[in-house]
């Protein structure tokens, strides 16, 4: 995922992800920003396995669709067309939010403490796997292969709440992620 992401503040036709665009998404919707104070030398303290978890979600999220991005495609092409739906800066974080809340519900993470360290965990394989296909789900979702100029388009440019509160209405939810009929 590295090669799409830029470290500028502006996104490319090469690199269609920006450092702001991954904070405000899923950095903020699933690493645990406070300060922890367990001791660095102890197993309570996670921080790695976190950092390893979050990897593991973003390739993910590169291997199930965003790894056939081709700038040189243009918007003709349906897959291009896709990816820069699902990629567009409040498109992103608006479905972050959807796919956190989905992770937590396929990790059975109840508590609000635990939900705010989705990641600040030990996830054996059969947890690994239902993260990867709650983001394979969210590349299944059949709005983002919508003809062009199609309502979506439109509302991407929206505010990330309006994009969140359309995506809810057009099927795209949580349970949805969760394997839930549209």
């Amino acid at each position: 995922m590295k090669t799409l992401v830029t470290a500028t503040n502006r996104s490319t036709d090469e690199k269609p992800i920006t450092i702001d665009m991954l904070q405000k998404s899923l950095f903020a919707s699933f690493l645990y920003r406070e300060p922890v104070t367990h001791d660095l030398t102890t197993d309570a303290y996670k921080r790695e396995v976190e950092i390893k978890n979050m990897v593991r979600l973003l390739g993910f999220i590169f291997d199930h669709g965003l790894s056939s991005w081709d700038a040189k495609a243009g918007t003709n092409n349906g897959s291009q067309l896709r990816l820069a739906r699902m990629f567009r800066s409040k498109s992103m974080m608006a479905w972050a939010g959807l796919l956190h809340g989905a992770v937590c519900g396929k990790l059975e993470l109840n508590d609000a403490e635990d939900r705010e360290r989705t990641f600040y965990r030990e996830l054996d394989d059969q947890e690994i796997q239902r993260v990867a296909n709650v983001v394979k789900a969210l590349y299944s979702w059949k709005r983002w292969n919508s003809p062009p100029n199609d309502e979506i388009d439109r509302v991407l440019s929206d505010n990330k709440s309006e994009v969140k509160d359309w995506f809810r209405n057009h099927g795209l939810t949580t349970g949805y992620l969760m394997g839930a009929p549209e």
